[in-house]
């Protein structure tokens, strides 16, 4: 992922997914970004005008055994929900099988983070919000927390988040990355404290644990408002039946 990836400057919806999540609240699309074809739900409610909720899907490439940030979305009551996969994930996107990498290693890359501010921006412009709430899980993450410093963002909610790569990359004793091959969300601790977050942590949680989190969040010199929210009984993947605060 060295070489630059080059944005379209326009984003064309086109076709549905195959093999993907379903739900008779949504409707599924394909976004063509520079170089992905990137999976999207929208709400069937969408409301031109109003604030967006919009979700990012964790990491698990190309079929994520679990759903999440889109379990989380079809139960979101508010109208305006949007729901978006990683790259590569249920699409059958010809540069996914030849760079792998691009779900590996290279998830967080710059120029990837690039074409989800595209598609973020995209989504915003469309439905004229003035504001979105951005919900990650996982390593989605990373990919709400990242866009919360780049477009107006009302709140950031993080579920078994990562928050910190290269602190995550450390407590899974993971080879080391180059700081230049990846956008790092605590690399922008000064944009994010002007955020309202909130973040929730399993209490049992051993992939994203409690105090990678908090030692985020107390990173922060003066945040307007960063909670972390311990769910008891909880691991990385059970959240079935939890509520979020929006």
């Amino acid at each position: 992922m060295k070489s630059a990836l080059i944005i379209v400057a326009s984003l064309l919806v086109t076709g549905c997914i195959s093999f993907a999540p379903s739900s008779s609240q949504f409707e599924a699309k394909q976004i063509e970004t520079g170089h992905f074809s990137i999976a999207v739900w929208e709400k069937n409610t969408i409301q031109k005008g109003q604030p967006l909720h919009i979700y990012f899907e964790g990491d698990g490439n190309p079929n994520p055994s679990h759903k999440i940030a889109f379990d989380f979305a079809k139960k979101d009551s508010f109208s305006n929900v949007i729901y978006v996969a990683r790259p590569c994930q249920w699409v059958n996107d010809k540069i996914c099988s030849q760079k792998p990498q691009i779900y590996k290693e290279a998830r967080f890359h710059p120029e990837i983070m690039k074409e989800m501010q595209e598609l973020t921006e995209y989504l915003i412009r469309k439905h004229h919000a003035p504001s979105v709430t951005l919900i990650g899980y996982d390593g989605g993450a990373v990919i709400a927390l990242n866009m919360a410093s780049r477009v107006q963002t009302d709140k950031v909610i993080t579920i078994a988040g990562i928050t910190d790569i290269l602190a995550y990359n450390t407590y899974h004793d993971l080879p080391e990355v180059d700081p230049d091959d990846i956008d790092n969300p605590a690399d922008n601790l000064a944009l994010l404290e002007q955020i309202p977050q909130v973040h929730y942590v399993g209490k049992d949680d051993n992939i994203t644990p409690r105090r990678l989190v908090e030692r985020f969040v107390a990173r922060m010199k003066n945040p307007k408002s960063a909670v972390v929210k311990v769910v008891p009984s909880t691991g990385h993947t059970d959240w079935e039946g939890i509520k979020l605060d929006y």
